[in-house]
């Protein structure tokens, strides 16, 4: 990103504020002006560096305020209230332009948050906005998520989100390495849940997870109807083989039936 204009774009953030604050305050979140400035400072370094970097397929501040930052906020509608206030641990995989991790960062400034994202554009722009927010206990890490759950982090986290696009089998696999036994997950769903809930089984017994239930996300909030978030919670320690070696959560999600191997070509 050098040699680049290094100032956001804020034309037409903060007109876009209100939709922020009304879903904030629908869902008892109180935003101060310090608050309100990052978010609007947030919304204007999306639009400056989405213009030559593919961040996220919303750039216009209305969408960036309601599809990002607001449905960002209503993870903590899963939460007890008290969690905004604590100092508890947030991992965020698949973290892609800082979403929802950063977000939740500026709602609850006392939490500590690790984004991966193993797209280095895209981790140089969480650091940068970071920096520019100036958001203590924030740390990116550049790199999948099945290598960083080898490392420091692993059966640590109070709470792991990911709003990437995958089934559940997929995310826990990806997710669960993270949390500590006791400590929470929570995936952003929609569509045919029971359905996405009951493949998972195979996978929540492998990682010992366990289902805390569904919170539908209101349909006055302006976010969609039948959105709902699915909360898990991990109750042992990760088992030595997994997460498995890079891309096979996807390739092969752990329930799914093996692929045929393929027969030797007769002559």
């Amino acid at each position: 990103m050098t040699g680049r204009d290094p100032r956001p774009d804020t034309t037409g953030c903060g007109e876009a504020l209100p939709i922020l604050m009304r879903v904030a305050r629908s869902i008892g979140v109180e935003l101060d002006e310090t608050k309100r400035q990052r978010f609007v400072t947030y919304c204007g370094l999306l639009r400056r560096v989405g213009r030559h970097t593919n961040l996220t397929a919303i750039r216009d501040p209305a969408g960036i305020m309601n599809r990002l930052f607001a449905d960002s906020l209503t993870i903590l509608l899963a939460l007890p209230v008290d969690a905004r206030r604590d100092n508890l641990l947030l991992v965020d995989v698949g973290a892609g332009a800082g979403i929802p991790g950063l977000p939740l960062k500026i709602a609850c400034p006392a939490w500590h948050v690790t984004l991966i994202e193993s797209t280095g554009k895209k981790a140089r722009f969480i650091r940068r906005v970071a920096d520019a927010l100036i958001l203590d206990n924030v740390t990116v890490l550049a790199e999948r998520a099945e290598d960083a759950a080898r490392e420091w982090l692993r059966d640590r986290a109070d709470l792991c989100v990911s709003r990437a696009v995958a089934a559940l089998p997929v995310l826990i696999e990806l997710t669960a390495p993270f949390a500590r036994p006791g400590g929470l997950m929570i995936f952003p769903k929609s569509g045919d849940i029971d359905a996405e809930i009951a493949a998972a089984g195979p996978a929540m017994k492998a990682l010992g997870v366990a289902l805390r239930g569904a919170v539908a996300i209101p349909s006055d909030l302006g976010l969609g109807v039948g959105h709902v978030l699915v909360v898990m919670e991990k109750r042992a320690a990760t088992p030595r083989e997994y997460p498995r070696r890079v891309g096979l959560a996807r390739a092969e999600p752990i329930g799914s039936p093996r692929p045929r191997a393929r027969r030797a070509r007769q002559e």
